[in-house]
């Protein structure tokens, strides 16, 4: 079934509790967030609106008058498997929060609970499912792709002037993504996957940093120098992909006529490929690609990494949403975004 947009007018949200004052304040709170609320008392009243209407996400009470609240979370979860379950509790109850997160429960929330802790926990559940149905979208299109990749191997190898090797490299990922139940790939599989299409001995993904850019995974044969490595925010090869947020084939990284440091010529690559990742229009990080030989890619590599970078940007953003839930779990706070991603 496929999800409801949350920016629709179906944006709605159900809260179940039966103590009045509590869930007077969820609904007041969501719907100040821009959400179309419905409330119910028990579980009875949540399953009548349940076969009326259709809710991308659920607060729900653990303990209602007749039924529990695990109760209601299945029963919302038949109606839309991506809805947003929100389990409240008032026992703080470790054992039946998991319970409700092995079912299903997006997150839960102990009571007394302040409007800004729930509509927080609400509105990340809700982009991460954006995250997920985004990428499921790139899935169809990587599995569209192979099958005329598949079909048309031989017209495309001399149209494209793209090797059987590189074309492989893009038809096994989309194979292994294809049977891997949903489960997202690792930021590794599709570099490896780029680095092979493109032909790269090396790659990298770069974020944003304080005026610089970090690497945060690199493969291939100069991942040792690239792993960790910041890269001034003027880098030479990255100007003109920042400045237009368009890709780039680098031919000579060497003798690159531009102002700004030229840090990754130094570490002796000589010719890239740099694409932006970006997700609903906006950048996130950089995908580049090395080779240690000047002039070794072509833009007729860019059709098939567009849709690996647009992967590869998906990953990031949910790395990055991630973060700060994952770091409120820590003692000292920290969160290597590689471990996520790799």
């Amino acid at each position: 079934m496929e999800a409801p947009d949350v920016d629709s007018d179906k944006a709605r949200i159900l809260v179940v509790d039966d103590d009045e004052g509590v869930r007077a304040v969820a609904q007041e709170t969501l719907t100040r967030s821009g959400y179309d609320t419905v409330g119910a008392a028990s579980g009875e009243e949540a399953t009548e609106l349940l076969r009326e209407n259709t809710f991308i996400a659920a607060v729900v009470d653990l303990v209602l008058p007749d039924c529990s609240g695990l109760d209601v979370l299945q029963q919302v979860r038949a109606v839309n498997p991506d809805a947003v379950m929100v389990m409240v509790t008032g026992y703080a109850s470790l054992d039946s929060a998991m319970e409700a997160v092995r079912l299903g429960a997006y997150d839960y929330i102990r009571k007394p609970f302040s409007p800004g802790d729930l509509i927080h926990i609400v509105e990340r559940g809700l982009k991460e499912r954006q995250l997920a149905h985004r990428n499921r979208e790139l899935l169809a299109e990587l599995d569209r792709t192979n099958k005329e990749l598949t079909t048309y191997r031989d017209q495309l190898e001399s149209r494209m002037q793209i090797n059987a090797e590189k074309l492989d490299a893009f038809i096994e990922l989309g194979k292994r993504l294809a049977t891997s139940d949903g489960a997202l790939p690792s930021l590794a599989d599709v570099l490896d996957a780029a680095m092979q299409v493109a032909g790269a001995s090396s790659g990298a993904v770069f974020v944003p940093g304080d005026g610089c850019f970090d690497c945060v995974v690199a493969r291939g044969e100069a991942g040792a120098d690239l792993h960790g490595v910041q890269l001034q925010g003027d880098e030479a090869a990255f100007r003109s992909v920042v400045t237009t947020g368009e890709e780039a084939v680098i031919s000579d990284l060497i003798n690159l006529e531009a102002e700004g440091s030229r840090d990754l010529s130094l570490l002796g690559l000589a010719s890239a490929i740099v694409l932006p990742l970006k997700h609903q229009g906006i950048p996130h990080g950089l995908m580049a690609l090395f080779d240690w030989k000047p002039k070794s890619f072509a833009e007729v590599h860019l059709n098939l990494l567009r849709v690996l970078g647009a992967q590869a940007a998906t990953l990031l953003v949910r790395a990055q949403l991630q973060g700060p839930a994952r770091a409120a779990q820590t003692t000292d706070g920290f969160v290597d975004i590689q471990d996520m991603l790799t």
